[in-house]
């Protein structure tokens, strides 16, 4: 869902069509944006392309508890999806920062307005907290295991365990 709202987020920007010219704020923010945009399309692409681990993987995490691995996946891959797209994100953060007080147009004021929401929903710091409370022996499992360095598909992994015999 996030992601469909992201791609219309960046074509509604790119066709916004005001009587007068956009200014050079308004095309610093959009092609931030549009990177952003890029990255987050470019992570999850990674994260839905790759591979199951292994059985043997697969078999040790459904030895925990289904509420504990739940959790587990779902906050290991959204801080793992956020480290990926980190650079972008963080000239996004830089970019609005030096802009956001200038004398902008109404457009522009927009595009940030709506990027920020998105971009920096504070989520991240309840993924942190949620991979935080799970016990620790299980998440030593996932940071021993080679495979969650990168984005994966929580939801494809999740069904995976779900119908391991």
């Amino acid at each position: 869902m996030l992601k469909l709202f992201m791609s219309g987020l960046l074509l509604a920007l790119s066709s916004l069509s005001v009587a007068e010219a956009p200014d050079g704020n308004h095309h610093y923010i959009t092609s931030k944006i549009a990177k952003y945009t890029q990255a987050f399309d470019r992570c999850n692409q990674i994260a839905e392309r790759r591979d199951l681990p292994s059985k043997e993987i697969i078999a040790e995490l459904a030895d925990f508890t289904q509420r504990d691995i739940e959790r587990l996946l779902m906050s290991k891959a959204a801080l793992l999806r956020q480290e990926c797209e980190k650079a972008e994100l963080t000239e996004l953060a830089y970019a609005i920062l030096i802009t956001e007080n200038e004398e902008l147009q109404q457009q522009t004021r927009e595009a940030i307005s709506a990027i920020k929401v998105l971009a920096f929903s504070g989520d991240i710091r309840k993924f942190q907290a949620i991979y935080q409370s799970v016990p620790a022996e299980i998440r030593q499992t996932l940071e021993d295991t080679g495979y969650f360095d990168r984005p994966f598909d929580d939801r494809k992994l999740l069904d995976a365990i779900r119908e391991k015999p």
